[in-house]
């Protein structure tokens, strides 16, 4: 039997990422590695990160958080690195330009059987199918020729709540949002952007993207949302965001059968 590990936000966390996948019972002939998105940033190693993930080619599947389109909005979008930008690493490394092609390469979303992998969530008003119609929109024009354009005019709050009718920039804007910022949005789909925290400090009117009546045969697998600790009150749904780059710890979840191996000051434990 093969199994699927999905592991939380690394960001720039390289040892404990290194010495999780080393303790945890990966067969690399037959499993397969998730990452979350947000593989860099914030954390001290992200080149290191970046090198090391993409040097285990088919054996990990990676799909693009927030943190990893702001290292692109810089590399390629002449973006300015913000005080809490912790990636200078790939920015002053001979690599940097191979790397960051490599990384827009990857897809938002990802499926194996029931399980779909994206790094905010799916928000209540979209089914998987059109959430993944929708990531090839922006798929399709990171890893084509308008890419610069879109790293140039990525960042925005608006337009917040979805409207088939949207095109162009707008239009690819919000899919972003809503598939690698989401938290907190509300019955129509709007989204809310300032809080990041815990879900009994929700903004009036807002719940969890997950906490919305939602009827879904496929499980998501996310990360992002650090203040969950990966705990939340919904079937269906696999946090694995945990903080290790907040002092907390780096998880990977094994979809098959729920077990959550945490490293945590150098340890690795098994929580079942």
């Amino acid at each position: 039997m093969s199994f699927t590990y999905a592991i939380g936000d690394v960001q720039g966390c390289f040892e404990p990422m290194r010495e999780l996948i080393a303790a945890i019972p990966f067969d690399s002939a037959t499993d397969r590695l998730w990452f979350v998105g947000d593989l860099v940033n914030r954390g001290p190693q992200n080149l290191e990160t970046l090198e090391y993930v993409k040097g285990l080619g088919p054996k990990a599947t990676v799909v693009l958080g927030n943190h990893d389109l702001h290292l692109l909005a810089i590399v390629f979008g002449r973006k300015s690195l913000q005080k809490s930008d912790t990636f200078q690493d790939v920015l002053d490394s001979p690599r940097c330009e191979e790397l960051s092609h490599w990384l827009r390469a990857q897809p938002l979303m990802h499926q194996y059987q029931e399980w779909v992998l994206v790094h905010a969530g799916i928000p209540h008003i979209w089914t998987v199918d059109e959430a993944f119609e929708y990531a090839r929109e922006v798929e399709h024009t990171i890893s084509g020729t308008e890419y610069v354009r879109f790293f140039e005019s990525m960042y925005g709050k608006y337009p917040d709540i979805w409207d088939n009718a949207l095109s162009g920039m707008d239009r690819l804007r919000i899919i972003t949002n809503y598939l690698t910022r989401m938290r907190f949005v509300d019955p129509a789909g709007r989204m809310e952007f300032a809080h990041k925290t815990t879900l009994d400090t929700a903004p009036k009117g807002f719940k969890g993207w997950f906490e919305h009546a939602c009827s879904r045969d496929e499980k998501i697998v996310f990360g992002h949302w650090a203040a969950l600790d990966g705990h939340v009150p919904a079937d269906g749904v696999i946090a694995t965001d945990t903080g290790c780059v907040w002092g907390r710890s780096l998880t990977a979840v094994r979809l098959e059968d729920g077990s959550r191996y945490c490293w945590e000051d150098g340890v690795v434990s098994c929580r079942t």
